[in-house]
């Protein structure tokens, strides 16, 4: 029988070389978990959940400050005969041939922080040019890559240039929505960078509508995951978790070996699952929204109800609200309902 994938979220450090205003992981700060984590504690957590597939994510802090890392465990992995896929989320700043080479090499997944054209990622993240340079010397290899934007009230009305800007780096395969978390380094700045439901009503359709157009001029498709996630599961036909936390099926690991449910959560003392070196015990997010959803009558009469995941669950807790993900969930069905794609 086979059995249900686990998503494991490495730390590999918490150091990074920028200073994002809206950092849930407040990597750069001085905080304990800056350190880099050791290789035998990712291979500690790897054995612990190795009899499921593994999908095995490095992030941080800026996980490229941790390649050795990185590379030791791709290879102890590999070794090992473990059934595991990598993914790698970068800023995307400091990548070299060295590393193209072996994403190339070992099938990593790449996903690249950017949060808007140019001079929009520049006020928000800042060394534009050298994520840019970054995308290309992966373009250079064959690594196509998936762009993850964190979406707020400074970025939000420029998303549909984001589009225009990725079709031209020429080897984006999706854009992905982030909304703000009020966690880390952007909770005391959550009232001015949240954005309105309506606000995102208005630019999910404007995206897809510019994807459209760029499909039909070059043939060369550009795709939103919102929107993608939200067809897969019209297709499916009924309720999928949100993610792989929701169902209780992944670990995020700090560099110290503190295990949470999901990376958002880190350092949340409500949410900590234990130590790897020691004894943890695994949370499903879902019955955290179970206990909002049977306060909001309006998702029982919604027309989507039957296939929406409620949205995050680390937003929910985090946020204290879902209005903004009901909105983006809620689009992008519609997105789907009117396409003839």
């Amino acid at each position: 029988m086979k059995k249900n994938k686990m998503l494991l979220v490495l730390w590999v450090t918490g150091r990074c070389n920028l200073q994002c205003m809206y950092c849930y992981a407040s990597a750069g700060s001085e905080l304990s978990q800056c350190r880099d984590m050791p290789v035998k504690t990712a291979m500690a957590a790897i054995a612990r959940f190795a009899d499921a597939p593994l999908i095995i994510q490095f992030t941080g802090g800026e996980p490229l400050l941790g390649w050795e890392t990185i590379c030791e465990v791709v290879r102890n992995v590999e070794e090992q005969g473990i059934d595991a896929e990598f993914r790698l989320q970068t800023n995307g700043t400091l990548l070299e041939r060295k590393q193209a080479e072996f994403i190339k090499e070992h099938a990593i997944s790449i996903g690249i922080s950017l949060d808007g054209v140019p001079e929009v990622n520049e006020l928000l993240r800042g060394k534009t040019a050298d994520v840019v340079r970054g995308i290309r010397l992966l373009a250079e290899h064959g690594i196509r890559v998936n762009i993850n934007a964190v979406v707020t009230a400074m970025n939000v009305k420029e998303l549909p240039r984001l589009v225009d800007f990725c079709w031209y780096l020429g080897s984006v395969n999706g854009i992905g929505l982030d909304l703000f978390r009020s966690a880390g380094r952007g909770r005391p700045a959550f009232g001015k960078l949240r954005i309105a439901p309506s606000q995102i009503e208005e630019v999910l359709p404007a995206m897809q509508n510019r994807c459209d157009q760029l499909r039909t001029i070059s043939g060369r498709s550009i795709v939103l995951r919102e929107v993608e996630e939200a067809r897969r599961r019209m297709t499916f036909g009924k309720k999928l978790p949100y993610c792989y936390a929701g169902c209780g099926r992944a670990a995020a690991l700090l560099p110290d070996g503190s295990c949470y449910p999901c990376g958002s959560l880190a350092g949340e003392r409500d949410y900590f699952m234990g130590n790897i070196l020691g004894n943890i015990s695994l949370k499903k997010l879902d019955e955290e929204k179970k206990l909002e959803k049977l306060r909001k009558k309006e998702c029982l009469l919604c027309r989507y109800e039957r296939y929406c995941p409620e949205g995050c669950p680390s937003r929910v807790i985090l946020n204290g609200e879902q209005e903004v993900d009901c909105s983006l969930r809620k689009t992008a069905f519609q997105i789907v309902e009117n396409s003839d794609v």
